[in-house]
């Protein structure tokens, strides 16, 4: 799909459609040769065509990392700011304002990913105070949950995932893979600043068959087990139906040694591997993944994932899910290498899905972001 003219080295990071004439695409523009040092970039989709909307007033210092949109005057993003803590911002139907949040204030505090439910509630996986946790909004108040317990790391997750169908879990994608349950938490006695109810307190307990954790309202899922293996993306349809994608580079192997495509699925409790010599590619990365876009519910499942092909990456390498297995198909060619970041399904009785990215192989600064649409 063609897009506006923006400076030259830029790429799509992030993208989000509320409907089949309206979506979002934030990444950055303006990259030096160094690859650091770009400036916000922020797309909106109309039905008719892609036009950049303006964040220079915004005094951003740094890219837009995600985006997610529920209406024309409703949309969400979070940005880096090299001169201090994550931004979070709001469209309005007209601009980007910066939203005031806990932790705003502290150059510390770190937002990765956002996410919007059909209930309006606002999710933001980010790291405060040190610990990853996540962000949320309900009745117009933010309030951080308590952090991922027993996190392996203090990084922030790098995506947070709404559960699809009848699952109401909200699910963090990083070294840890956790998932955050309001219920819980109420029921266990966590509050949302980490204090624990005087009645129930919080709540512990491991599966030792699964090695699955609960406590309060955070559920720590088992890890995708591999050598040098990282997850990119969750897909979950429910807590016994959840998909995950990544890549996995093993044991050792000379400089600039590809990965390979790791396709992973959770049936509540133990992760089952895909093997890689059934699927249309192996070496490579599995990047995003999104549902099948339906419009009614429970019958959401799982949809498209969009990844990079190793061997031949002159267009963009998707996999989709025809019911029974997961089937390669290819984006357009224009003459550079393609690499997918983020996937997402267009909502509605017409479905389709949006892809975005940009060119690989080349300086930063030369770098042209890449947007792919499917119906």
């Amino acid at each position: 799909m063609p897009g506006p003219t923006v400076d030259p080295g830029a790429r799509l990071l992030a993208v989000s459609a509320a409907g089949r004439d309206l979506a979002w695409a934030v990444g950055e523009q303006g990259l030096p040769a160094s690859g650091t040092g770009g400036r916000p970039l922020a797309l909106r989709w109309d039905g008719a065509a892609w036009s950049q909307t303006d964040v220079k007033h915004l005094s951003l210092n740094g890219s837009l990392r995600s985006v997610s949109g529920t209406s024309a005057r409703c949309a969400w993003a979070v940005g880096e700011d090299r001169d201090g803590a994550d931004r979070l911002l709001r469209w309005d139907g007209t601009t980007w304002r910066q939203t005031e949040y806990p932790g705003s204030e502290d150059p510390a505090t770190v937002l990765t990913w956002v996410a919007t439910g059909p209930d309006g509630a606002v999710w933001v996986a980010g790291q405060h105070e040190g610990l990853p946790k996540l962000l949320r909004r309900k009745g117009g108040t933010w309030a951080w949950t308590p952090p991922i317990p027993n996190a392996t790391s203090a990084t922030a997750p790098w995506r947070v995932r709404l559960g699809g169908g009848t699952d109401g879990g909200v699910y963090t994608v990083g070294d840890d893979l956790a998932r955050w349950d309001e219920a819980g938490a109420s029921a266990n006695g966590a509050s949302a600043d980490g204090g624990k109810g005087k009645d129930k307190g919080t709540a512990k307990d491991k599966d030792k068959d699964n090695g699955v954790r609960a406590e309060g309202g955070w559920t720590v899922l088992p890890p995708v087990v591999g050598i040098r293996l990282g997850i990119s993306d969750l897909l979950p349809t429910a807590a016994d139906d959840i998909w995950a994608v990544g890549a996995a580079f093993g044991v050792g192997g000379p400089p600039g040694k590809p990965p390979g495509v790791v396709l992973s699925h959770f049936d509540g409790k133990e992760w089952t591997f895909v093997n890689g010599d059934t699927l249309p590619f192996k070496i490579g990365s599995l990047n995003a993944i999104t549902d099948s876009g339906s419009s009614t519910g429970s019958a959401r499942g799982p949809g498209l994932i969009g990844g990079w092909d190793f061997w031949d990456s002159s267009s963009a390498h998707y996999l989709r899910w025809n019911g029974t297995q997961w089937a390669g198909e290819r984006g357009g060619a224009n003459g550079v290498d393609a690499y997918v970041r983020d996937v997402a399904s267009v909502p509605g009785p017409a479905g389709g899905a949006w892809s975005v990215g940009h060119s690989r192989n080349t300086s930063p600064d030369q770098t042209q972001f890449r947007i792919e649409r499917y119906g």
